[in-house]
This record gives C-alpha cells, sequence and structure tokens, in this order.
C-alpha cells in the first residue's frame, strides 16, 4: 500500500526538522542493517521513531480515506446521529481515524509481534503511544450559516490536527519519557515494563526505554550517531542550536558566503509568479 510508505516518509521528514537543532538530528541510514540497529536500539531517539511513524502511517492512511484515494474506506459517518443540538448539522467529510489507526497498528506492530524480544515489546508500546496520540488529535471544525455571519446554523465535521502538531505533541513524549527495566521471565509472564520510582500507571501512557542514548556528540555509526562535524550552527545563539552546545565545545568554523534566491515575487496576471533574483551575504558556522 503507498501510503504507508508515504506515511513513514512524511514521518522521517517531520522528525528531521523537530531535531534539527539538536545533537541527535534524526539522520537515519539507507543501509537497512545499520537502520535495524537503531531501531531496536531500546533508546529514546528509537522509542520516537516509532511513535512518529506510527502516527505518519495512521494519518495518511485516514486522509486518503476522506479525500476518496483509498477505496476499502470513505468518511466516518458515526457523528451524522450523535447531536441534540438542531442548530448543529454534521455534514462534509469526517476524517476516519478509528479505520486509519486501526490498519497503522496492524502493520506496524506485525514486525514486532513475529520476534517477541525485550526490544519488540517495548516497540509495540512506543508503536501504541503514536496510534493512542493519532485518536485522541481529531477537533470538531464547524461552518456558520446564518442571517449577516449569525452562526444560527453550524455545518460540522471532525478534522485530525496537522501532522506537525501531532509530531509536537509526541516531542514532549520524547522529552519526558520515561526509562524502564524488564522483570525477570516478564516476556513469558506478558509482564509489563516496571519504570523506576514511578508509579506503574504513568507508563501506560508515557514513551518508554530500555537503554541510555550514546554520545550524538562523536561519530559512532553502529549505534546510529552521526556526530556533529560539520553542521550548521548559530554562534550568537546560547540555545542548543547555538555552536558552543551544538558543537560539543570542540569549536567552530565560520565564512561569509553570497546566496542567490527569489525575492519580491508577484502574481501576474494570467497567471504566473514572477520574482527577482537577490543576492545577500551571510555568515555561515560549522562545527569542527
Amino acid at each position: 500500500m503507498p501510503f504507508i510508505y508515504f506515511g513513514t516518509n512524511l514521518a522521517l521528514e517531520e522528525c528531521q526538522i523537530q531535531f534539527k537543532n539538536r545533537h541527535w538530528n534524526c539522520k537515519l541510514f539507507e543501509n537497512n542493517q545499520l537502520m535495524g540497529n537503531i531501531l531496536d536500539s531500546g533508546t529514546k531517539e528509537s522509542a520516537y521513531i516509532h511513535a512518529l511513524t506510527s502516527a505518519g502511517i495512521a494519518y495518511t492512511i485516514t486522509k486518503a480515506c476522506s479525500t476518496g484515494r483509498l477505496s476499502s474506506c470513505g468518511c466516518d459517518m458515526s457523528m451524522k446521529d450523535k447531536t441534540s443540538n438542531s442548530s448543529i448539522r454534521w455534514a462534509g467529510c469526517s476524517d476516519n481515524v478509528l479505520f486509519g489507526s486501526e490498519l497503522a497498528r496492524k502493520f506496524v506492530n506485525l514486525r514486532e509481534n513475529k520476534k517477541k524480544t525485550q526490544t519488540s515489546l517495548l516497540n509495540l508500546h512506543n508503536n501504541q503511544i503514536g496510534i493512542r496520540t493519532i485518536l485522541s488529535s481529531v477537533d470538531r471544525q464547524c461552518k456558520c450559516y446564518g442571517i449577516s455571519g449569525s452562526c444560527e446554523f453550524k455545518s460540522c465535521w471532525r478534522s485530525l490536527h496537522s501532522f506537525t502538531q501531532i509530531a509536537n505533541q509526541l516531542k514532549e513524549f520524547y522529552d519526558n519519557s520515561i526509562h524502564v527495566y524488564l522483570q525477570k521471565k516478564s516476556i513469558e509472564k506478558n509482564i509489563q515494563f516496571l519504570p523506576e520510582k514511578l508509579p506503574l500507571q504513568k507508563v501506560k501512557n508515557e514513551l518508554i526505554f530500555l537503554n541510555s542514548s550514546p554520545n550524538y556528540c562523536e561519530l559512532n555509526l553502529p549505534v546510529g550517531s552521526f556526530g556533529t562535524k560539520g553542521r550548521i550552527c548559530n554562534r550568537k545563539s546560547r540555545a542548543i542550536d547555538g555552536c558552543d552546545l551544538l558543537c560539543c565545545n570542540r569549536g567552530y568554523q565560520s565564512q561569509i558566503m553570497t546566496v542567490h534566491s527569489q525575492c519580491n515575487c508577484r502574481f501576474q496576471w494570467c497567471c504566473h509568479i514572477q520574482c527577482q533574483n537577490c543576492i545577500t551575504t551571510q555568515e555561515i558556522s560549522r562545527c569542527l
């Protein structure tokens, strides 16, 4: 199914946007073996990728249903008869998030269900956090009708948040992810992961990880670290994108570069956009 491929790409592109200014910038390998090392590493980065990929696949399948690009599903019609408010009419095409989420869950869990290892149990949990986030990311949208815009009547439908909003929420889960351990014989007994110094129920709704993250400052390909050498940094910033932090105190090199870009674009009747070619000089700093 192409929408699984689209959803995976959507997740990885958004991951790189979310982490572009951090030591780990979600850069992944094309080599399947090295990719597997990262996805099964049991780190908080692996947890985020699993959750975001699950959400990305669910998102693209749901939107494919709503736009009629997937013949096996359609709009969510369950809200049509669930309102007692006569001024609200459920119309339009509500996102079929239940169908998209269930299909995505079956696909992402297929690999993990076959393996039954500690890491696969961890991945199953984090996959579910991504699916659960999609299910909770639906809002009512309405269009008003009435005399002089009085909004006497509303035509409403349910729509998913933007995928960037969903990725932002999962990034908050990443920042608050919980280190857990696995009790002896828990695989056979199907016992859940146990958090350190936290109530057991806290784990159910959070991203979890077994292993500490590697040092992403240095190049270490087997553990998924490309290092930060050559990364663009902001020498004027004191945040994580600043050269001191991003370059891990190794230093940086700045140079003035000439940049060509389109500017002052205007729509010309009819029907094209005309732009000027602007030349600017910028200071670019890169980590050593």
